[in-house]
């Protein structure tokens, strides 16, 4: 059974993830080049927005000092992808 904190967390996560995919969807849709460079994007880059940045957003509702890891961890990710994107020479 979870507990109102932890289904919060929850829903926070799942309605995240859903504004999340929404917006990729639309930004493929305007841009298939982008779509074809995410595509070709390795999984583990993928795993860590959807299950290490998105999930520290979420937790900021609880915990506000979770942001700070939060937006480390986005812009590192995002200059790994950028870094990946370059060595795979698509942008």
């Amino acid at each position: 059974m979870l507990y109102s904190n932890e289904a919060l967390f929850v829903w926070l996560y799942a309605a995240a993830a859903l504004v999340l995919s929404l917006v990729n969807r639309h930004d493929f849709k305007r841009s298939p080049k982008k779509a074809a460079r995410y595509k070709k994007l390795p999984t583990r880059y993928k795993f860590g927005c959807w299950f290490v940045v998105l999930p520290l957003f979420a937790g900021t509702i609880f915990m506000g000092w979770l942001l700070i890891p939060a937006i480390i961890g986005y812009a590192l990710l995002e200059a790994a992808c950028v870094r990946w994107y370059r060595r795979a020479e698509l942008i």
